[in-house]
């Protein structure tokens, strides 16, 4: 593949672009900072990073000063990272949805549903699983809920997605109550206060899949 940068298909380009937005995140600087330093526009940042394209001389000027080189970074398959995350059933770490900041439930020994079960019946505990495919730079955060009885009402920033995976949840909103089904779903700005709970009459746990973006 030719190392122009004007014969890039626009697909590479889109894949460097987004490898250089990436790259200057991950070092915390602004486009400012990077425009100013690599001596361009503000503007030409932007289009570099969207994946428009450019001039050579802009990506060569933006590689340097992120630290990059230049040839390696617009080859279709090169990347210093993974540009994925995987969750494995071994990556399994069982937090309290109200306090998961004091750690995995009984110091990670809450592994089997019978144990989570017992915990939220003695303990009122919300069984929340974070888990692990998620980008290290990126905004999704899925986690996994188990209901046995209703959380306590949370609020936050960004959008929240629900997946029911399996049960009948009761998902409130605001002053809004709705009940949903296995495989029905509800997205919602999470800065509204919400909370989660089985459906009367559920089978239990109620799983859900909760896919929080930070905006």
């Amino acid at each position: 593949m030719s190392s122009d940068a004007e014969s890039l298909s626009p697909e590479v380009h889109s894949i460097v672009g987004d490898r250089l937005r990436r790259t200057r995140l991950q070092q915390q600087m602004s486009i400012r900072q990077l425009a100013e330093r690599a001596g361009i526009s503000k503007t030409s940042v932007v289009q570099v990073e969207s994946g428009r394209g450019s001039r050579r001389s802009t990506y060569l000027k933006v590689a340097e000063v992120l630290g990059l080189h230049l040839d390696r970074l617009m080859h279709p398959k090169a990347s210093e990272e993974r540009p994925y995350a995987v969750h494995r059933a071994e990556d399994d770490a069982w937090f309290d949805l109200a306090n998961f900041g004091a750690g995995p439930l009984c110091g990670g020994m809450a592994t089997t549903e019978a144990a989570r079960a017992e915990l939220a019946r003695s303990q009122g505990v919300v069984p929340l699983n974070i888990l692990t495919s998620r980008l290290e730079m990126g905004r999704i955060k899925p986690t996994l809920l188990e209901l046995y009885g209703p959380s306590e009402r949370r609020s936050h920033a960004g959008e929240e997605h629900v997946y029911v995976l399996s049960g009948r949840a009761v998902v409130g909103i605001g002053d809004a109550t709705l009940e949903l089904g296995e495989g029905e779903s509800i997205t919602f700005w999470s800065a509204e206060p919400h909370a989660y709970a089985p459906a009367e009459g559920s089978v239990l746990p109620v799983r859900i899949l909760s896919v929080r973006v930070d905006t």
